[in-house]
């Protein structure tokens, strides 16, 4: 006889169970975002307080983890970075930054990838997290390389841009095409 496994799910008011895995992904979503509002913080001096509020915001779209909603949410979010930030500076704090989106990220779309009640795998959680590191990782020589070109003449930082932006295009559109195999 096959005992059944017991899953812990929480239930807030009508709305859907929702798994402890499932609270946990929205819950490092909410710590990748307060670790880029900081990072957004001290690299562009301070802002107003209304900024903070959006950490809360992963809470209010966990239901739409598969949705548009993260995207629209990180847009704003980036386009938060560029206009707070001096216009053409560069600041290391982009770093913990990268890291604090990267976990935003891959949490959410961890979230998308099971249904709310659904539980994940240590195991799904551990490839998860190796990709996290992975991308993590190209960051990297990327802030160094931006870090190396910041005050350069205008004449080479354009052209760098232009070739990390397709640089990244590739990687992404690789990444999507042909997904890393699960290894059995």
């Amino acid at each position: 006889m096959t005992v059944p496994t017991m899953r812990r799910t929480v239930h807030f008011g009508t709305g859907s169970e929702w798994s402890l895995s499932q609270l946990g992904a929205t819950a490092a979503a909410m710590g990748g975002v307060a670790v880029y509002l900081a990072s957004l913080s001290f690299a562009s001096g301070g802002f107003d307080a209304v900024w903070w509020a959006l950490v809360l915001l992963p809470l209010l779209t966990m239901g739409w983890a598969g949705s548009a909603a993260p995207l629209t949410y990180w847009a704003l979010l980036l386009v938060g970075w560029f206009t707070l930030t001096p216009a053409g500076s560069f600041s290391w704090w982009s770093l913990p930054a990268a890291a604090g989106c990267i976990v935003a990220h891959a949490a959410t779309a961890l979230s998308a990838s099971s249904p709310p009640a659904g539980s994940l795998t240590v195991r799904t959680a551990r490839r998860w997290a190796r990709h996290t590191a992975v991308a993590f990782a190209a960051a990297v020589p990327v802030a160094v390389l931006a870090g190396l070109l910041a005050g350069r003449p205008p004449g080479l930082v354009p052209a760098a841009y232009v070739i990390g932006l397709g640089g990244v295009a590739v990687g992404l559109w690789v990444v999507r095409t042909s997904p890393p195999v699960e290894r059995g």
